[in-house]
């Protein structure tokens, strides 16, 4: 483990920084649609605030996923299929952290946890601002934001998309040529320059 956080370590500090870099740009689209008033239009900002988060996400955990499946190929390394998700779940510690709290206060009466409950939710709603369109709705009475169980929800996600980018990554599989290099002439396969 000491090994996997030491080659990994830069990855989740960025990781987080994308995070909360995207978390205050969602956060201020759904603060400047909120005096729209108008719940569409604020659910949409926040919807492409997300997709531009796990777009970020995913492209540097494949980049990841693609550096590893050479050390993997020249038996440098074992293949491990679990490393963009081990990577988010570090990256994603602090709103886990935030989580638990707000979990504890309201799961159990316990002045302590009550009392740190509203600074460890304005943390949360912060680091996952790209969320906040959508946990104001309403769901059962309460606006997703109430309930506990939400702020492990939206962790998710994060790590799903990370799973996903590292095993295309490892596995050198594409969704879209849109971002492939464009390598010189002489260090191109030869089977691709005489198809040109």
């Amino acid at each position: 483990m000491k090994g996997f956080l030491q080659k990994h370590s830069y990855s989740m500090v960025k990781m987080f920084l994308n995070q909360f870099a995207t978390a205050i740009f969602g956060f201020v689209l759904a603060l400047a649609v909120s005096y729209a008033n108008n719940t569409g239009l604020r659910n949409v900002t926040s919807i492409c605030a997300i997709v531009f988060y796990l777009f970020l996400l995913y492209t540097m955990t494949w980049d990841i996923g693609f550096a590893d499946r050479v050390s993997v190929m020249s038996g440098k390394q074992k293949r491990n299929v679990w490393t963009g998700t081990l990577i988010s779940l570090c990256a994603n510690i602090p709103n886990l952290i935030c989580a638990l709290f707000i979990t504890l206060a309201s799961l159990f009466n316990v002045e302590f946890f009550s009392s740190v409950a509203p600074f460890f939710t304005g943390a949360a709603l912060l680091l996952e601002g790209m969320y906040t369109g959508l946990l104001t709705n309403s769901v059962g009475g309460a606006a997703l934001n109430s309930y506990w169980f939400m702020y492990f929800v939206i962790t998710l996600p994060a790590m799903i998309t990370c799973t996903i980018a590292y095993l295309a990554g490892l596995y050198d599989k594409k969704m879209t040529t849109l971002f492939n290099p464009l390598y010189p002439e002489s260090d191109r396969d030869p089977n691709e320059r005489k198809k040109k």
